[in-house]
Parts: C-alpha cells; sequence; structure tokens
C-alpha cells in the first residue's frame, strides 16, 4: 500500500449480490467523484438484489488489479455488517 495521507480521500467500489451474499471488487484508487460517477453509470444496470457499494479507502493500494488486491477484501471484510460475512468472488467489471 501507498500512504495517501494529506491527499485527496480515495475510494473503492464493490458489486454486493445479496441474493447469494457474495462481492467483488470492480474498482480502487478512485477520487470520491469518480467512485460517484461509476456507481451512478453502473447502478441501474445492475440485477435486481445486486448493487454497487463504494467505501473509504485509507491508502493508495499498488495491486493494479482491484479484483486480485488483498487490501481492497480486508477493507469490505472489516466494512460488512452482514452475517455471515460474504463471500469474495472475482469478476470482471460490470
Amino acid at each position: 500500500m501507498i500512504d495517501n495521507a494529506g491527499k485527496e480521500p480515495l475510494k473503492l467500489v464493490v458489486v454486493y449480490d445479496r441474493n447469494r451474499n457474495e462481492y467483488s471488487i470492480t474498482q480502487h484508487n478512485l477520487s470520491p467523484d469518480e467512485a460517484q460517477a461509476f456507481v451512478e453509470r453502473w447502478n441501474p444496470h445492475m440485477t435486481q438484489g445486486s448493487s454497487l457499494i463504494s467505501l473509504d479507502q485509507p491508502r493508495r493500494h499498488g495491486q493494479s488489479e482491484p479484483n486480485q488486491c488483498r487490501a481492497c477484501r480486508l477493507i469490505v471484510v472489516r466494512s460488512a455488517r452482514v452475517e455471515p460475512q460474504p463471500k469474495f468472488i472475482r469478476r470482471n467489471t460490470p
């Protein structure tokens, strides 16, 4: 991870399927505006029961592929308020 202290906050975007209790990470290292635009663009295209969620990302992640990023998965696990914990699935962007 690369320190982002004192810079613009970062966001990651997760696809969450509540029917299957699964998630995948679709974007990371985004500005808040980029994350919001991504969610607004793709949320209408999601299947029923699925949605895009943006989460705070405290540091820039060095992994180029979000669906391969361990740091992103840790953020999701710590942020999830669902029991049982959602299962991680590697998928391409929506």
